[in-house]
């Protein structure tokens, strides 16, 4: 009698059987029917911010909700702050990041966004991410 390699298909419930007259037999006792299926995905992507530009200390962009405290290349190394670039969100749930600098918005800076819907004349932006994003805030001084 020649053996058998079985390899087994969960979501069917059937078996593959090489070298048999049948392509798929059930194996014996199996159940074939499947009652349901749960599938466990993470709930969050990364969000990555990046800053460029004319970007002078007191430059940096935040997070609603928060947690996102991006500074420019000047704070690298700053201790008295937590300056971070990058943020866990929850799929697809809105997020909207804010440019801060000295001076009035539109008057002594702008800011370009790229990855992000702009809002609040432009000092703002909004994005609901399904996967892993990057956006950055591109700073002009007038």
């Amino acid at each position: 009698m020649a053996s058998r390699v079985c390899v087994g298909l969960i979501a069917a419930g059937l078996w593959a059987v090489a070298g048999s007259a049948s392509a798929v037999e059930s194996a014996p006792g199996a159940v074939t029917t499947v009652d349901g299926v749960t599938v466990v995905a993470d709930m969050d992507v990364r969000l990555m911010v990046a800053i460029g530009g004319d970007v002078p200390d007191g430059t940096y962009v935040s997070s609603a909700p928060s947690g996102l405290f991006c500074g420019g290349v000047q704070t690298r190394f700053a201790t008295q702050f937590n300056y971070q670039c990058w943020l866990r969100i929850k799929r697809k749930a809105p997020v909207v990041l804010a440019a801060q600098s000295n001076g009035h918005y539109g008057v002594d800076w702008t800011v370009q966004w790229v990855g992000c819907e702009p809002v609040a004349n432009g000092a703002a932006c909004k994005l609901a991410a399904s996967e892993e994003a990057q956006v950055v805030a591109l700073f002009t001084r007038k």
